[in-house]
């Protein structure tokens, strides 16, 4: 398992990016050491942040993983809008 760990993406067209940033969280979280239905379970709340996160006309968005300290804080951020964060448990 990785002691640290920094996962970042600019995503600039949200919804067309989904697939693209399904791929590489899937593969940055099996790293990690998450297990399938974890990688699963955060995936769906990483979609269903974006989702509530989108404004009208606004698709731009940063989405960042970082491991440390037995937490994997989640970030997502709309330019000029609010962040959205979850920590998940780092699996043993």
């Amino acid at each position: 398992m990785l002691d640290q760990f920094l996962f970042a993406v600019k995503l600039s067209d949200e919804p067309r990016s989904n697939a693209m940033l399904d791929d590489l969280a899937t593969c940055a979280l099996k790293q990690i050491g998450y297990a399938p239905p974890a990688i699963a379970d955060t995936l769906a709340k990483l979609h269903a942040a974006l989702r509530k996160g989108a404004s009208p006309g606004q698709r731009d968005c940063d989405v960042q993983f970082r491991a440390e300290g037995g937490q994997l804080p989640i970030v997502v951020s709309y330019a000029g809008g609010r962040e959205w964060r979850v920590a998940c448990p780092r699996p043993d």
